[in-house]
């Protein structure tokens, strides 16, 4: 038995010790469906397809408002609507890697699961490598005659991010078609009272910061606690805080190691010293990074595209004329621009080794495909919700709450499949969605830093303290450089650390994952 084996059954004996069951708002999860039969009603029709489903609450106000979410009114015509009937099982988003250990701990796994990312999210506890669930592949042959909407809708290198020793395990019902996510953002406002383009490289950026802060603002750009937001001056570098690519020996390394990675964090010391940058960026939280900008007091940071109509709103709170716009990340000195890229694969669900109606559950996925489907989970039942003009247009009013705006997100739930780049429906009718829709389309696609994704290492599991995502090794020597306590060189005794404490076994073994082909990419 291997480490990783022998970690995982330890944790789950573990675990089951002070567990027992999975928390949840459904009927109680169940060891695969043999329960359903032939899932036949007395007149030979089709029942219900019957399933149990675990997943995140997401932090849904909608969701968690509701006393038992398996009452719900959606849940009700979804069911009814589409031949289902669904027990939903919600884990807690905050504790929910703990709540899915109780879950595979307490051997009760539901008929469907579904987790954020790929089976290589610590939520998963391995469940794919021990057996638990069940491939794909037979179900799969063929699928682009069996489930066409489907396999049209999701992009195969997506479906390959989901392959586990050659094999598909999980289906990617949330993705992104684009990857890169991130954009940069400025205060258009500003910009025309300083009489400036919009920047397009380092040098012309770092003209607009200085002229932010001749004109009294006080944090011309501001990232967040532990490099956060900050991505587009190391991506203009070629390099991220957390992600791994390719190193001039052909090794599979940390950014945080890499040559590039010392040139990012020289123009990050060059951004204080001139008084360009927050000087809390290292250490701000997330609710003092938000209220800064809301308050007017940031000129240029980066953040997720889709985000724009939310700071455009709760800034003019405090600044009636105040507009951000999202323009293309700053060009560095090799040519690279943007943020790191995301995976392509933000969450999946899986199918209990003992479920046996998978074809017909992916039936009904490629039902939710359609575009009748589509214009249900989006905008609501028609004639209530939503009308259809004449001329195929559709008459709809984007909700103006956040517990509206969770209702519609709920609904999309139900239907697993979506595009998490942005919603090519409602998207229209969200303020600013146009811009959106344009840097989504035609800047987006032409920047952000590919990366490749080495997944669990066992190495890292001897030395966690070197995995780049949570090395306060890094942490401490960049903000020593940052902040000018240390010099600029005193990365290089960084790296001899790194390697010298492990990560020589660490880079090896991630290169010998990349040299066998088991690795992610993220392009």
């Amino acid at each position: 038995m291997g480490m990783k084996k022998r970690k995982m059954t330890a944790l789950l004996l573990a675990v089951a010790m002070v567990a027992g069951v999975i928390t949840g708002c459904g009927k109680g999860a169940t060891q695969g469906t043999e329960t359903n039969g032939t899932q036949t009603n007395g007149k030979g029709e089709e029942a219900p397809l019957k399933y149990t489903l675990s997943m995140s609450n997401g932090l849904n106000e909608y969701i968690m408002q509701s006393t038992d979410i398996n009452q719900d009114k959606w849940l009700k015509d979804f069911d009814a609507r589409y031949n289902v009937d669904v027990d939903i099982n919600l884990l807690d988003h905050k504790r929910f890697v703990e709540e899915m250990q109780m879950m595979f701990a307490s051997g009760k796994i539901p008929d469907v699961v579904k987790c954020y990312e790929n089976y290589t999210h610590p939520g998963m506890c391995n469940a794919v490598e021990n057996g638990v669930f069940q491939s794909l592949d037979e179900y799969l042959v063929d699928a682009e005659e069996k489930y066409p909407n489907l396999m049209r809708t999701i992009p195969k290198e997506i479906w390959d991010y989901n392959k586990y020793e050659g094999k598909i395990y999980g289906i990617p019902v949330v993705y992104l078609s684009e990857t890169a996510r991130r954009a940069t953002y400025i205060r258009k406002d500003l910009l025309d009272k300083a009489g400036l383009e919009v920047p397009k490289n380092l040098d012309e950026t770092v003209a607009v910061l200085k002229a932010f802060k001749d004109m009294g603002l006080e944090y011309p750009y501001a990232g967040r606690e532990k490099w956060s937001y900050t991505d587009i001056f190391f991506g203009a570098f070629g390099v991220n805080p957390t992600t791994w690519n390719l190193n001039e020996n052909n090794e599979l390394v940390p950014d945080i190691i890499r040559p590039q990675m010392k040139e990012a964090l020289t123009f990050l010391h060059m951004l204080n010293e001139e008084g360009l940058m927050d000087p809390e960026s290292l250490t701000t939280t997330s609710s003092d990074w938000l209220n800064k900008i809301y308050s007017g007091k940031v000129g240029m940071f980066d953040h997720n595209a889709t985000q724009i109509a939310s700071f455009n709103s709760s800034l003019r709170q405090n600044v009636p004329d105040g507009e951000f716009v999202l323009i293309q990340s700053p060009e560095g000195p090799y040519g690279d621009k943007g943020a790191y890229k995301y995976a392509p694969v933000l969450e999946s669900i899986y199918f209990n080794k003992n479920f046996k109606y998978v074809d017909r559950f992916l039936k009904l996925l490629d039902e939710m495909c359609t575009d009748e489907a589509q214009d249900y989970l989006s905008y609501g039942i028609e004639g209530e919700n939503w009308t259809k003009k004449a001329d195929g247009s559709i008459e709809y009013t984007y909700p103006d709450s956040v517990l509206g705006e969770d209702e519609t997100r709920f609904r999309k739930f139900l239907g697993f499949i979506k595009d998490d780049a942005y919603d090519v429906r409602l998207t229209p009718y969200l303020p600013g969605g146009e811009e959106l829709m344009s840097w989504m389309q035609n800047v987006g696609p032409m920047e952000g830093t590919d990366n490749i994704n080495p997944g669990n290492l066992e190495s890292l599991l001897t030395h966690p303290e070197l995995d780049p995502k949570t090395c306060d090794l890094f942490y401490e020597m960049s903000a020593k450089i940052f902040y000018g306590q240390e010099p600029v060189d005193t990365f290089d005794k960084f790296v001899e650390e790194y390697k010298s404490r492990g990560g020589d076994q660490v880079i090896k073994e991630a290169t010998e994952k990349y040299e066998a082909g088991n690795v992610f990419y993220c392009r």
